[in-house]
C-alpha cells in the first residue's frame, strides 16, 4: 500500500478511508482465517444468531448489505460446511429459510472476539472516547449520505432482531475470556 498525496484534500482523505477500511478488514479476515472462517460468514452468523425467527436469504442479504446472489452463493458454501441449514416451507416449497447450526454457533463463538477485540484495540490505540463518538458521527452522517444517494436510508434494526446490552457483554466476555 502507497501513501497516497494527491494535492487535493478531499481525494487524499478518500483515498485514505478506503485504505483504513480495507487494511482493518484484510487484518481481521487473515485472523479470521486462522479460523477457518471469513467476515462474510461471520456477518451471516452473526444475523441468523440475534434473529428469533429464521431468515430467507432476501432477508439476510438485506441485514449484511450485499447482492442477494452474492450471499445465496455464500449460503450454499456455509451449508456445505455445516454452519447453516437450508429448509422449506412445507406450505410454500419456493420460500427458503435459514438456520444457524451448533456448528455455525461454535464458528461464530471463535470469531466474535477476534472481531471485537481488533476493532478496539485499532480504535483505542488511535483515539480517546471522545475521538471515537466523534469519529462515529462522522461515519454515520457519511453512511447516510451514501445510502440517499442509493436511494435507501438506515432503518432500525426490527424487534425480531435481538440485540443490546445483554449481548454485547456476552462479546466483550468472550474478548477477555
Amino acid at each position: 500500500m502507497h501513501n497516497w498525496e494527491t494535492g487535493d484534500l478531499y481525494l487524499t482523505t478518500w483515498v485514505r478511508l478506503r485504505q483504513s477500511a480495507e487494511a482493518a478488514i484484510r487484518a481481521v479476515e487473515i485472523e479470521l482465517g486462522k479460523r477457518q472462517t471469513t467476515l462474510a460468514q461471520t456477518d451471516v452468523l452473526l444475523i441468523l444468531s440475534m434473529s428469533k425467527n429464521p431468515l430467507s436469504p432476501g432477508e439476510i442479504s438485506s441485514y449484511v448489505f450485499r447482492e442477494k446472489h452474492s450471499v445465496s452463493a455464500l449460503l450454499s458454501r456455509m451449508q456445505r460446511a455445516g454452519y447453516v441449514k437450508k429448509v422449506r416451507s412445507r406450505k410454500d416449497q419456493r420460500v427458503v429459510k435459514i438456520q444457524i447450526q451448533p456448528k455455525g454457533k461454535e464458528l461464530l463463538e471463535q470469531a466474535i472476539p477476534v472481531i471485537i477485540g481488533h476493532a478496539r484495540d485499532m480504535l483505542a490505540a488511535r483515539f480517546s472516547e471522545k475521538e471515537i463518538r466523534q469519529f462515529d458521527r462522522h461515519l454515520k452522517g457519511l453512511r447516510d449520505l451514501a445510502l440517499r444517494e442509493l436511494g435507501t436510508e438506515a432503518r432500525p434494526l426490527p424487534s425480531t432482531i435481538e440485540w443490546g446490552p445483554d449481548l454485547v457483554s456476552h462479546w466483550r466476555g468472550l474478548v477477555k475470556g
